[in-house]
């Protein structure tokens, strides 16, 4: 489930392969209105399939002429990201 104010959207619930499908498609219209933060403090269950979430909305942001940064990633993420090393890409 995904809430929207302003500039930044809420993720509650899982971000799982699962899920992760339904969050892009609901996340494009979003990022196209300059919305740029996604913040993940709702957040119950996470994978790996977090990260393309994330990839994506950067590179959605990027391309509509916006930043992006993430905000409220649970530790469990935050450790999965540092073992596939890339958490100095996800941006906080």
């Amino acid at each position: 489930m995904m809430t929207c104010e302003g500039n930044c959207c809420q993720i509650a619930g899982t971000v799982t392969v699962d899920s992760v499908g339904g969050l892009l498609r609901e996340l494009q219209p979003q990022l196209e209105n300059g919305m740029d933060t996604l913040d993940f403090s709702g957040v119950e269950n996470i994978d790996s399939a977090a990260l393309t979430l994330i990839f994506s909305a950067m590179r959605h942001a990027r391309q509509a002429g916006h930043s992006f940064v993430c905000k409220g990633l649970p530790a469990s993420f935050t450790s999965l990201a540092e073992l596939y090393g890339v958490s100095d890409l996800i941006p906080t």
